[in-house]
């Protein structure tokens, strides 16, 4: 049996676990082609799986779904699995016709739009609901679903995976890891990483950070990640107003695969303070790169998280009590180094790829028998 796993974008979190997921299918013995953009990112890594880059910005959307349709033709796969959607304005009547002819996975890595479009959310759910099986990653996220989607639907709970491929990565120590980003050697680093959005909390970790350093004047934070929503000068202002500008890196760029493990390991300390979450690919990375992580106690990070044993937990709104958290991580090395290896281990069994080649690939055979 053949599959065909669609990711159009090229970059970012859903690439990276689409490469990841491929790459383990492909040593569990699926063949699976991955069909991506013309900018994929990834592709300096050695693949056991083909790789098409076939969708192009400049082709346009009907150019695209020609590109896609093509390969359907041309390949017949037995399960088409999407990760990603050529677009989430027009997708909807799209996925319904490719279903026609042969099985349908999504992976639902958003149950709901982070800016809560309404057009856009209509489109994603009904292109979900098109799906013989939507994967999510998470019981939070497997609810949403249920509630979203038609009475009966295939819901597969599978576990994101680890970091897979930036284990091979030449992973630098801390001191080499800053020197490599430019960042000061003597602070203590409070890292935000990823996709800057209002959802994620950033103007509480400002105002965290400058109660933070009333307590440890040594404190610094990173924010590295691409600016999606917002202006930068809110951010900077934000920053100004806090009185903190000599202690913030602000980076609102994206971060190329290539220095992700990098910015993990010059960090004392990950934090997320997000305001709602069904699941995050950045903290997941740093659990499975070893950083110690403080997030809010909201949606999944409750469901994989507990408070003291892998991480810090903290509740939404909270800005001292997350200044708190942090604070004890960067006073209390060695435990916070404890959470660490434990969130690590739970990031090598529970969500290893392996196990989620192998749950993936059962869904696989059992959609290409005709099971329900």
């Amino acid at each position: 049996m053949k599959v065909v796993m669609v990711e159009a974008g090229g970059w970012g979190g859903i690439a990276h676990y689409a490469w990841n997921l491929c790459a383990a299918l492909a040593g569990a013995g699926v063949e699976v082609s991955l069909l991506t953009n013309r900018d994929w990112e990834l592709g300096r890594l050695p693949s056991l799986f083909e790789v098409d880059r076939c969708f192009s910005p400049d082709a346009g959307y009907l150019g695209n779904v020609s590109a896609l349709r093509d390969r359907m033709a041309r390949s017949r796969p037995g399960v088409v699995h999407v990760q990603s959607l050529l677009s989430t304005r027009f997708d909807a009547l799209l996925w319904p016709v490719i279903r026609r002819r042969r099985p349908l996975v999504m992976t639902i890595h958003n149950v709901r739009t982070h800016e809560r479009i309404r057009w856009d959310d209509w489109t994603l759910w009904r292109c979900f609901g098109a799906a013989d099986a939507v994967v999510v990653h998470t019981q939070r996220a497997a609810d949403v679903a249920r509630q979203r989607l038609p009475a009966g639907a295939r819901i597969e709970l599978i576990h994101h995976g680890d970091a897979g491929f930036l284990h091979g990565e030449r992973r630098p120590d801390r001191l080499g890891a800053r020197a490599m980003l430019d960042l000061p050697s003597h602070a203590k680093i409070v890292l935000a990483f990823g996709a800057i959005r209002p959802y994620k909390g950033l103007h509480g970790v400002i105002a965290a950070v400058a109660d933070l350093r009333r307590r440890h004047a040594d404190a610094w934070l990173v924010i590295a990640g691409p600016l999606l929503v917002g202006r930068e000068d809110e951010y900077r202002e934000a920053i100004r107003r806090a009185d903190v500008d000599g202690a913030v890196v602000f980076r609102p760029r994206y971060v190329p695969a290539e220095e992700v493990s990098a910015y993990f390991a010059a960090a004392d300390v990950a934090v997320f303070n997000y305001r709602d979450i069904t699941d995050s690919g950045s903290l997941r990375l740093a659990c499975d790169l070893g950083t110690p992580v403080v997030a809010t106690a909201v949606g999944s990070f409750r469901e994989f998280l507990t408070d003291g044993v892998t991480a810090r937990l903290v509740e939404p709104g909270d800005t001292r009590g997350l200044a708190a958290a942090l604070g004890d991580v960067l006073a209390h090395p060695e435990s916070a180094a404890r959470m660490a290896q434990a969130a690590q281990a739970l990031a090598g069994s529970a969500w290893s790829w392996a196990q989620s080649a192998k749950a993936t690939a059962g869904l696989y055979e059992t959609l290409a028998r005709g099971g329900a």
